[in-house]
C-alpha cells in the first residue's frame, strides 16, 4: 500500500515516538514496583476477592488495607487509595494473579496485554485490503507508538483488552456473524461507559443477533457478578461508581481538564457557569451526537453490520466523546478507528482534498506523542484533543453515508 520511501518514513517516525515513551517508561521505572501504576484496583480486586471477600469488594477500608499490604508509599504518595470501581465480574479475571506478588503479576498482565495486541493484528490484518499488504512489524511498531496504547500498558490498565473485544465485534460482523460481534461487545461492559453509546444505536435499530448475543452475554456477565459479591455488594456498585467519579479525595477528579470527550468540552466551555447549566446543554450535546450516529448507521445499513469500516470508525469516535468517564489510556480505541480510516483513505475515495488533509493532520495529532505529554502532564488540559476527536468524526459522516459499502467485500490475504 505504501510506497518504499513512505513506509521508512513511517518506521522512523514511530520509531521516534516509541523512543520518547521509552524515556517516560525510564522516568517511571521505580514508580512500577512502588504500586503506583493502575494495575493496583486490579491486584487489590483479586486479593480480595482470592481471600473470600467478595462481597465487602466496594468497601474502601478493606482495598486500603489491601493496597498497603503491597504499596504502602504509592498510597502515602498519592494520599488515597487507587478504588476498584470497575464492574465485579471484572475482579475474576485478575483472581490468578493474587497468587504471585505484585510486581510479579504486573508483568504477567503487562505481558497478556502484548500478547492481545499480537493476535489482534494477526486476526485483523487478513481483513484489510491495502493496510494488510503493509508488514506484521510495521502494524505492531504503530500499536506501540500509540500513546494511549503505550500508557494502558505501562499503567496495567485493562483498555487494550476493551480493544480487543472491539477488534472482535469489527471481525465479527465482516464475518456475517452478528451473534458472535453482540457477545464480543458485551465482553467490553468491564468499560461499560465505552461500550453502551456504542451498542445502543444499533439496539435502536433492532439488530437482532446482534442484540441477542449482546444480552445474552451480558446477562451470564451479571450473574457472575451477583456470585462474587452477593446482592449487597452488587447492589453498591452503582452508588460506589458515582461516589469515586465526583468525590475531589480520588486524585483523577482534580484535574477536570484530562477528559477527551464531550464532558470535558462542555466542562471547559461553561466552566464558570452554575450547574445544572453544563449538565444540560451535556446532555443536549450527548443526545445530539447520539441521534446523529443512529441516523448515519440507519443509512448505511445494512453495510454497517458487514462490517464496512468507515460506519464502524464512526461509531468508535462517536463511543469514545459521548464515554462519561475516559481518560488517556482509554483512547486506545481509537486505534481501531484509525486503522479503518487509513484504509478507507488509501482507496483514493472521491471526497474533497480539504477533508482529505484534515483526516491526515487529525490521524498525525492522534499520533503524535509530546500532544499527549504537553497537554496531560503540562497544562491539564487533554479535553483540547476532543475538539480534534470532534473534527474527525464530522468530516467522516457523509463519506460514511455516502460511501458505506466500498470497504465491505475486501478481504485480501496479507503480503
Amino acid at each position: 500500500m505504501f510506497s518504499r520511501a513512505t513506509r521508512w518514513k513511517l518506521v522512523l517516525y514511530l520509531g521516534a515516538m516509541v523512543a520518547l515513551q521509552g524515556a517516560v517508561l525510564w522516568q517511571a521505572r521505580r514508580s512500577i514496583p512502588a504500586g503506583l501504576p493502575d494495575f493496583s484496583i486490579f491486584y487489590t480486586a483479586a486479593r480480595i476477592l482470592a481471600s473470600g471477600q467478595g462481597h465487602h469488594l466496594y468497601d474502601d477500608n478493606l482495598q486500603e488495607a489491601v493496597q498497603r499490604s503491597f504499596g504502602e508509599a504509592a498510597v502515602e504518595r498519592r494520599g488515597t487509595i487507587l478504588p476498584f470501581n470497575h464492574p465485579p465480574f471484572e475482579a475474576v479475571l485478575f483472581v490468578p494473579l493474587a497468587h504471585f506478588s505484585y510486581l510479579t503479576a504486573y508483568l504477567i498482565w503487562v505481558t497478556i496485554n502484548l500478547g492481545l495486541l499480537c493476535a489482534l493484528i494477526y486476526l485483523l490484518r487478513p481483513r484489510f485490503a491495502g493496510l494488510g499488504q503493509e508488514p506484521f512489524s510495521l502494524w505492531f511498531l504503530s500499536a506501540l507508538a500509540f500513546f494511549p496504547i503505550f500508557i494502558a500498558l505501562i499503567q496495567g490498565q485493562d483498555s487494550i483488552l476493551l480493544l480487543f473485544c472491539y477488534g472482535m465485534v469489527l471481525l465479527g460482523l465482516r464475518r456475517n456473524a452478528e451473534w458472535q460481534a453482540g457477545t464480543w461487545l458485551a465482553l467490553g461492559l468491564f468499560k461499560f461507559n465505552l461500550v453502551l453509546p456504542f451498542a445502543l444505536p444499533l439496539c435502536v435499530l433492532w439488530r437482532r443477533k446482534v442484540i441477542g448475543g449482546f444480552t445474552s452475554m451480558a446477562a451470564l456477565l451479571v450473574a457472575l457478578g451477583l456470585t462474587v459479591t452477593g446482592w449487597r455488594g452488587f447492589l453498591e456498585y452503582p452508588a460506589y461508581v458515582w461516589l469515586t467519579e465526583h468525590d475531589r479525595k480520588y486524585v483523577w477528579n482534580t484535574p477536570h481538564g484530562n477528559i477527551a470527550n464531550l464532558r470535558g468540552m462542555v466542562r471547559a466551555v461553561f466552566s464558570g457557569l452554575e450547574q445544572p447549566i453544563p449538565q444540560i446543554v451535556l446532555i443536549l450535546v450527548s443526545a445530539t451526537l447520539l441521534v446523529t450516529i443512529t441516523y448515519t448507521w440507519y443509512k448505511t445499513s445494512p453495510s454497517v453490520l458487514s462490517g464496512s469500516l468507515l460506519p464502524f470508525a464512526v461509531g468508535v469516535v462517536a463511543a469514545v466523546l459521548l464515554s462519561y468517564h475516559i481518560y488517556v489510556h482509554d483512547l486506545s480505541l481509537l486505534f481501531l478507528a484509525i486503522l479503518c480510516v487509513v484504509e478507507f483513505l488509501s482507496r483514493g475515495p472521491a471526497i474533497p482534498r480539504w477533508k482529505k488533509k484534515t483526516l491526515w493532520g487529525c490521524i498525525a495529532v492522534f499520533f503524535c506523542s509530546p500532544v499527549y505529554l504537553v497537554l496531560t502532564l503540562r497544562y491539564s488540559q487533554l479535553q483540547l484533543l476532543g475538539w480534534v476527536l470532534l473534527a474527525f468524526l464530522l468530516i467522516l459522516l457523509k463519506p460514511a453515508i455516502a460511501q458505506p459499502g466500498e470497504d465491505v467485500a475486501a478481504t485480501a490475504p496479507p503480503a
